[in-house]
């Protein structure tokens, strides 16, 4: 790339003193994924927008987060590890999500500075789910994880009318804290601990990290899946975790991370631009499948 090139901005054509910035915090942000997703979501809606990843330190977060808030030309900020629920403190506004399951992903500076919290986690994955979206209503779900990622997409789960939402972790206060969040939000109770080793479901989902690295089991024995299955994997991002390879295997019809990750970039776009939580940017589409990690 020659100096005249870059002086013409031809790697970022729109890039001028009226351009917007969304920061994307993280800790550490080597790994995230939402500038490379999110600026060609930008371009294409001709919006004068740039995602930037900050590496925000834990210790750092209220810091950096006063500071970029005070600018008008910020529209909003992203969180990552950690500071999902650190950052929900520092909002002025929530969504009712965001407010009940306790964490943020996404903020939307407003016009008059005012910071407003949103959590698309467990829209993304419903979103995701695409034309098996229908298979959730009057089933029976196993969902493996009860950690902020799960929390968030059993809320989501709540307005799909299942049948019974069975929840596994090893972390039985988490469990009973989903469970107990779920049936107030449901207004009757949907969820409870699950026995994976009792499988019946018609929706398995894998909300955690296992399969993704380790040596640790799944709790679900794979023969107990069933080809009329829906099964759900978020760890699946670079590769295919074995439980979706068994899936896949006998039939059954599946949904990975990558699936949840483009429904939630979508939404977390049309925050930024200043749309109301909930409104994507443009209809979801399959991105390209984030990088496999050397090593």
């Amino acid at each position: 790339m020659t100096a005249n090139a870059l002086s013409r901005g031809d790697l970022v054509p729109n890039l001028d003193g009226n351009s917007r910035i969304y920061a994307v915090f993280g800790d550490p942000v080597a790994q995230v994924q939402t500038p490379r997703l999110i600026n060609p979501l930008f371009a294409a809606a001709g919006c004068n927008l740039f995602a930037v990843p900050f590496h925000v330190s834990a210790s750092r977060l209220t810091a950096t987060w006063t500071a970029l808030a005070a600018l008008p030309n910020l529209a909003g900020i992203g969180v990552t590890v950690p500071h999902k629920v650190a950052a929900l403190a520092l909002c002025d506004e929530l969504t009712e999500t965001a407010r009940v399951v306790g964490a943020v992903n996404s903020i939307q500076r407003k016009a008059d500075g005012r910071m407003h919290g949103a959590l698309f986690d467990g829209q993304g994955f419903i979103d995701g789910l695409g034309e098996h979206r229908k298979c959730l209503r009057g089933a029976r779900v196993m969902m493996v994880g009860a950690g902020g990622a799960g929390r968030a997409i059993a809320h989501a789960l709540c307005s799909e009318g299942l049948e019974r939402l069975d929840i596994f972790d090893i972390d039985k206060v988490a469990v009973d804290f989903t469970a107990s969040m779920v049936n107030a939000a449901a207004g009757r109770d949907l969820a409870g601990p699950g026995d994976p080793s009792a499988f019946n479901h018609d929706v398995l989902i894998n909300a955690s990290p296992l399969g993704l690295k380790g040596d640790a089991a799944f709790p679900v024995d794979f023969a107990a899946i069933r080809p009329g299955c829906l099964v759900a994997d978020i760890a699946a991002l670079s590769a295919e975790t074995p439980l979706l390879r068994h899936a896949r295997s006998i039939g059954a019809a599946t949904s990975d991370g990558n699936d949840m990750l483009s429904a939630q970039i979508a939404l977390i776009a049309g925050f930024a631009v200043g749309q109301r939580a909930g409104v994507a940017l443009i209809n979801p589409v399959q991105v390209d499948p984030m990088p496999a990690a050397n090593g």
